[in-house]
């Protein structure tokens, strides 16, 4: 973190550590070089008029090359005695200059008519409201803990490309899922031959819309792989993600489209990812699902992945002549272990794809697709407009180290 920032300079004046004395310096100064006070100004290009209030901390409306100059003679950091000056200012100067900061530190990072509109801050012209909502939302005590955390952020997940500010709430959402994982820190050993195991056995547990993706993540927990659901942030649109944290695969699930086999597919999505393109993903952070990326991770592999593992093309062929005879569509469904919406999903992609045709809002289709409701709070989602980073961490470990029920 930059040493001159302004929130770096408050909260060391606030501190206050091992505070200079610039007045007995000065006599240090004197002494060592046995010269007078005369002489002093004289070397540094100032008079006392300029230098005393410095020296004492009185000076109302320093300047910094004034500063500089003293501190150079006096052989002491330049910050350490800007430090010394913010202390000694008085508290309503002081209470302006951190109404500054947190206006720029909240300008800079966040997109405040978003995160109002989906309930995380209370106020959007208050920003001392504002830094309040969201330092307790990161469980963080003050900003320089904030920048701290972006600054390691930035490094490992934006070491080979630069950090976009202007997509405040895609960063926003990326930001909140690695610190959920950091503070979740997951500490089974990440196992990739027990998930190859694991993976084939996950299609039966999507008939059970109430526990089934619990009871698979549950599972996927107890082999290092950590999931967590998010509530969807808008223009953050992408259904899943991968990240690396602690060397260990975590997965963020979002409910874009609010659909229940939307999530499933964006798991086998996810999961594909980590299977095969793991090491990629660990060098570069994270992998947004549907983004583009210097990596160029194969999206359409993964997709076909988890299309084919939940209902591949030659089911699709046999029952798409028979798509409107429901018991044939349960009966196939029944045999393959999947949810019946499986199949209606897969001739939905077949006609908008290869066929032109849009049959997304069918509803003779659409009211075999579950409501996800039952489904998604069995994982505690992150909900914006309720939850903070540290409370829900805690509560989704409890869930999958405790089997903690979410009612």
């Amino acid at each position: 973190m930059n040493d001159f920032s302004i929130s770096n300079l408050l909260q060391e004046s606030f501190e206050n550590k091992e505070s200079i004395n610039p007045r007995e310096i000065f006599e240090s100064r004197l002494a060592e070089l046995n010269i007078s006070e005369y002489q002093a100004f004289n070397l540094i290009g100032l008079d006392k008029n300029s230098v005393n209030p410095i020296l004492d901390g009185s000076i109302k409306h320093p300047s910094l090359f004034n500063v500089l100059k003293i501190s150079d003679f006096l052989n002491i950091e330049l910050k350490d005695l800007i430090v010394f000056l913010i202390s000694n200012q008085q508290s309503d100067k002081i209470k302006k200059l951190e109404t500054s900061n947190d206006f720029q530190f909240i300008q800079k990072n966040f997109d405040i008519d978003r995160l109002s509109k989906v309930g995380l801050i209370n106020s959007k012209s208050d920003s001392s409201e504002i830094k309040k909502n969201l330092l307790e939302f990161f469980g963080f005590e003050s900003i320089r803990e904030y920048e701290d955390y972006a600054l390691k952020l930035d490094m490992i997940l934006y070491s080979s490309t630069k950090r976009n500010f202007a997509d405040k709430m895609r960063y926003f959402s990326i930001s909140s899922a690695y610190r959920i994982f950091e503070r979740i820190s997951n500490p089974n050993y990440y196992d990739r031959d027990s998930l190859k195991e694991l993976v084939p056995k996950i299609k039966p547990y999507t008939q059970d819309v109430e526990k089934g993706l619990l009871t698979v993540c549950q599972a996927l927990y107890s082999i290092g792989v950590t999931v967590c659901f998010q509530r969807q942030l808008t223009t953050s649109q992408f259904r899943g993600a991968t990240f690396a944290v602690n060397r260990k695969p975590c997965i963020v699930l979002t409910d874009l489209n609010q659909n229940y086999a939307t999530i499933w597919h964006a798991l086998l999505h996810e999961l594909y990812h980590v299977l095969f393109d793991f090491d990629s993903i660990s060098s570069q952070g994270y992998h947004l699902t549907g983004e583009p990326d210097l990596l160029l991770i194969n999206e359409k592999n993964a997709d076909d992945f988890a299309q084919e593992f939940f209902f591949d093309s030659n089911l699709l062929r046999f029952i798409k002549p028979h798509i409107n005879n429901e018991l044939m569509v349960s009966q196939i469904a029944k045999k393959n272990n999947i949810h019946k919406c499986f199949v209606y999903r897969a001739f939905q992609i077949d006609m908008w794809f290869n066929h032109k045709k849009n049959f997304w809002k069918a509803t003779k289709y659409n009211k075999h697709f579950p409501e996800i409701d039952e489904t998604v709070k069995r994982l505690s989602p992150l909900v914006w407009e309720t939850d903070s980073i540290p409370q829900k961490a805690k509560i989704i470990k409890e869930i999958f180290e405790l089997n903690k029920i979410v009612e």
